[in-house]
């Protein structure tokens, strides 16, 4: 399973949004989310993660010293570090707009800059696509699949030892590790519904949780088990997943694995209401 690319374009005047979203799909962007104001990109910020933004630094045409812009940028740092790339963009008249951006640049490390009056399609849309081919790549650095599974749990090797226990993989735990990494990596990274116990161990011998899936956009139920466990139809939800959906709703099944005799499950589990999750 492949996540896709998302992007977010922070844009207030309507032909800008159509512009923007176009140049960020021709470069590669398989989704674009538009929000106009800063309000709508903090509340965004609780469900989503971008491989890509772009900000016009003033969300209001009628305000020469809006930089709200500017704002939003700082919120998508401190929710998602510095993983998500980012492109300033200005059509102010009025304001040390110069100044903002290379202050900008330093604060926040801003990727590209341009103003509106001197947009260039193919150039903007070229930086866009180089900026989208580097994402995978510096996703992986900001963290690991296991590091997001095991959430809150301090220290980390408790969680690690809780596993062992649990699924009593040959190999021990970088059996584990190669599993979740393979299984678990393109939907990170996920906030878990119980972060200090992010997976509970059902009588089926099945470890399970809920989690909530900011590359996809939706909760997700991860579950692992030796392989022995997974009996019958293999596609089949655990009872200690199933207990969590909301009455006749069926879940789909995202991605299945496994690394010698342990096994794993993704479903995307519709109708779990992201307020359901931590914010961080």
């Amino acid at each position: 399973m492949i996540a896709p690319s998302r992007a977010l374009v922070v844009e207030d005047i309507d032909s800008w949004v159509y512009t923007l979203t176009r140049a960020a799909r021709i470069a590669g962007a398989s989704e674009v989310i538009r929000c106009p104001s800063l309000r709508a990109v903090r509340d965004t910020l609780l469900s989503y993660r971008f491989d890509i933004a772009i900000l016009d630094i003033g969300l209001d045409p009628d305000n020469d010293v809006n930089a709200d812009g500017i704002r939003a940028l700082e919120a998508i740092r401190e929710a998602d570090g510095d993983s998500t790339r980012c492109v300033l963009v200005t059509g102010w008249q009025g304001g040390d707009r110069m100044a903002l951006q290379s202050q900008a640049h330093l604060d926040h490390g801003v990727d590209y800059a341009f103003m509106k009056e001197k947009y260039d399609g193919p150039v903007v849309i070229g930086k866009l696509t180089e900026l989208l081919a580097k994402a995978p790549e510096r996703r992986q650095a900001q963290g690991t699949a296991m590091a997001s599974l095991c959430a809150k749990v301090d220290p980390p090797f408790r969680f690690e030892a809780w596993l062992l226990d649990a699924l009593s993989p040959v190999g021990g735990i970088p059996t584990v590790y190669t599993l979740v990494t393979r299984l678990v990596g393109s939907v990170t990274p996920a906030v878990a519904s119980h972060p200090d116990m992010p997976l509970e161990k059902g009588a089926d011998g099945i470890c399970a949780g809920v989690y909530w899936s900011r590359a996809l956009g939706c909760a997700i139920g991860v579950a692992l088990a030796p392989a022995t466990a997974w009996a019958g139809n293999t596609a089949a939800l655990p009872a200690i997943l199933a207990r969590t959906l909301p009455d006749e709703v069926v879940p789909d099944l995202l991605a299945k694995d496994h690394e010698r005799n342990i096994a794993g499950r993704i479903w995307e589990m519709p109708g779990i209401d992201r307020n359901q999750f931590p914010e961080r």
